[in-house]
């Protein structure tokens, strides 16, 4: 049996490490992932998730599309490979490669879930699972001045929908007796819960371009964006 024990002064393992410990145990334990599969961190940010899997038995490789918490990861952890990656174009990994890949904060995912470039993004990722393998999207719904400044899960789902595959979407509250609540209460920083959406690959093995044939032709739903970020941030342009 796994057991992710939490330190005693938070409930997020590890220093710097943002997750609530049942998000974890629900990611790398619930869909049975085996010791030493091999992991993909997309949007690894400034490291902190590499050296806690690696610590867990994992093969880790991580990815992301900013060049500059890239060169922070390297800093801080030197000895794991960080790799700056556009998931948009060409993706320089081979096919089922992976048994999880979680995806954090990407810059390609922050607009129109809908559109191309995303679902090209996505197509990438999907070809690198191996069959059977997940593929998880590691989210916040964060509110700030009282609206929402994150894409929702129903924005996620209806961006997977257009490929073959089951996901499911698992939400995770803030309790009070975690310290990230405290700093909520406090101020120290915005109020959210934590939800993931996870698609698990067919068994059979689907080439890249089949991944990404899909991807195009879910484009054909007919709606321009997925929620209402979208429709502000083009209002915002035009006010500009």
């Amino acid at each position: 049996m796994v057991r992710l024990y939490q330190p005693s002064s938070d409930s997020h393992i590890n220093t710097g490490l943002k997750y609530p410990v049942q998000l974890l145990k629900h990611v790398l334990v619930g869909h049975g992932l085996r010791f030493g599969g091999h992991v993909l961190v997309a949007g690894c940010g400034h490291g902190e998730l590499v050296p806690f899997l690696d610590g867990l038995a994992y093969q880790v490789d991580a990815i992301d599309d900013s060049s500059h918490v890239i060169d922070d990861a390297r800093q801080r952890f030197p000895q794991f490979n960080f790799k700056l990656v556009r998931l948009d174009e060409s993706f320089p990994v081979a096919n089922h490669e992976y048994d999880l890949i979680v995806v954090q904060d990407l810059s390609v995912y922050r607009n129109n879930l809908l559109d191309l470039r995303t679902r090209t993004a996505t197509a990438n990722l999907l070809s690198c699972l191996k069959p059977g393998g997940d593929l998880v999207f590691v989210r916040k719904d964060v509110v700030s001045n009282g609206t929402d400044t994150q894409h929702r899960a129903q924005c996620w789902k209806r961006h997977l929908a257009c490929f073959p595959g089951q996901f499911e979407t698992v939400s995770y509250g803030e309790s009070l007796f975690q310290q990230a609540a405290w700093d909520w209460l406090f101020g120290a920083r915005e109020h959210g819960n934590y939800f993931t959406v996870t698609f698990q690959s067919p068994l059979e093995k689907l080439h890249r371009n089949f991944w990404r044939d899909f991807g195009r032709r879910g484009l054909m739903t007919g709606q321009d964006h997925c929620c209402q970020i979208e429709t502000v941030t083009k209002d915002a342009r035009r006010a500009a």
